[in-house]
């Protein structure tokens, strides 16, 4: 098999690379100047709510991309359907599987080798990947299915806590401690992001029950953090600086195992072939959207978390 041309790989490397930043400066610079105008927009504290419905949605253009791929009757389409991918408006939470596997460089010679990879199965082990024989054993088959299952479950929930339920409440959780402990919370928060992601690619945890406990200690942040939205606007230690401390470490924390989890599953998966990888960017983009519908109506429907008044002591202090 030859190997594509070095000025080819670097080209679409830094395109990629490219993309990925487009997304997240766009995303991201919206997200980090909410705690200058979400009191001051119609919408209020509820404002990332509806943002991160829109940001979902956002996300199902790319799972389009992929049902067009598939149901199209021949190969003419990739071009098109690379340059709609480019165009679309991708949140950072779009899966790096999905998009890796839509803009890998195509040599000639290699077209059988990826129809092969396509129909693979998604349990498949590493070996048979590479060429080895596969294991009779059927119990094998089932455990690794079983482990495949867990780490998009995994994908799923830790998705949609990061990037529909958690941030639909941001407002709530911390702008009773300030604008200051908002705009931490939020710069903060999205640089722990890349940060666990380098972490990652170092220090790989390959165990399903260390990624489990991951995931618990995540939540056990987040659920603080939720506490402190529903106790809004007169949380525990408002007014303080150890309040303030706490709501922003909380909230990078949560953001930095989280992520680690995210990319740590991922790449797990990553064995299985490319249907491993685009059943990882589906559970991603669906959990996304659900954890975001779901926590529309509380928030902006029915005003189960109260937002704060400027100049008027809503706590009795």
């Amino acid at each position: 098999m030859a190997a594509p041309p070095l000025g080819r790989l670097v080209s679409t490397h830094l395109l990629v690379a490219l993309f990925g930043m487009g997304s997240w400066a766009a995303i991201n610079g919206i997200w980090v100047e909410l705690p200058v105008v979400v009191k001051d927009l119609p919408e209020g504290w509820s404002l990332p709510s509806y943002l991160s419905v829109l940001v979902a949605l956002g996300n199902l253009g790319l799972l389009l991309v992929t049902l067009w791929r598939r149901l199209a009757p021949g190969k003419s389409e990739r071009v098109p359907i690379q340059g709609l991918l480019l165009l679309l408006p991708s949140p950072p939470s779009a899966s790096t599987a999905g998009l890796g596997s839509d803009l890998r460089v195509r040599t000639p010679g290699v077209e059988e080798e990826e129809e092969e990879e396509e129909a693979s199965p998604l349990q498949e082990s590493p070996n048979q990947a590479a060429g080895a024989p596969p294991s009779p054993d059927p119990d094998a088959h089932r455990l690794l299915s079983v482990h495949s299952a867990c780490l998009l479950g995994l994908l799923a929930i830790t998705n949609a806590l990061t990037n529909g339920v958690l941030p639909s409440v941001q407002s709530f959780s911390c702008l009773p401690y300030g604008r200051l402990a908002y705009h931490l919370a939020v710069v903060l928060g999205s640089a722990a992001n890349p940060l666990a992601c380098f972490l990652a690619m170092g220090v790989l945890c390959r165990s399903l029950a260390g990624l489990g406990g991951l995931s618990v200690l995540g939540m056990l942040f987040g659920s603080y953090l939720m506490a402190l939205a529903i106790l809004s606007p007169c949380p525990p230690l408002v007014g303080t600086s150890a309040g303030v401390v706490l709501v922003v470490l909380s909230w990078v924390l949560c953001s930095g195992v989280f992520s680690y989890v995210k990319v740590a599953a991922s790449s797990l998966l990553h064995g299985g072939g490319r249907p491993a990888l685009l059943a990882a960017g589906v559970a991603i983009q669906v959990g996304s959207l659900l954890g975001a519908v779901a926590m529309f109506p509380p928030t902006s429907i029915y005003h189960v978390f109260r937002s704060g008044k400027d100049c008027v002591d809503q706590c009795g202090s």
